[in-house]
């Protein structure tokens, strides 16, 4: 009877350590799942954010397609007022 029990135990005990080595594969797991959904969080945060660049991007183009119009004109009245204020002093203009 005490040979059966013996037994008994050792299928006890082999079934505990099963469960202990089952039960730390499911924790890895999920610590790696929780990484994995933690990275993913990070890439739509990031997408996101790109996206928003996006659109001021693309409002500077627009911007600047419009500014490429009067920039000849601009630079001619920023070198005229240079070339004004440059050479004489206060008294003499």
């Amino acid at each position: 009877m005490q040979d059966k029990v013996a037994a008994i135990n050792a299928q006890v005990q082999a079934l505990k350590d099963q469960l202990f080595e089952a039960e730390a594969k499911k924790r890895q797991v999920e610590d790696e799942a929780q990484e994995l959904m933690d990275q993913l969080d990070l890439a739509n945060r990031l997408v996101n954010g790109l996206a928003d660049e996006n659109i001021r991007w693309s409002n500077s183009v627009v911007a600047y397609k419009a500014e490429v119009v009067t920039m000849i004109g601009d630079a001619l009245i920023a070198s005229a007022f240079v070339s004004y204020i440059g050479p004489f002093s206060f008294r003499f203009r």
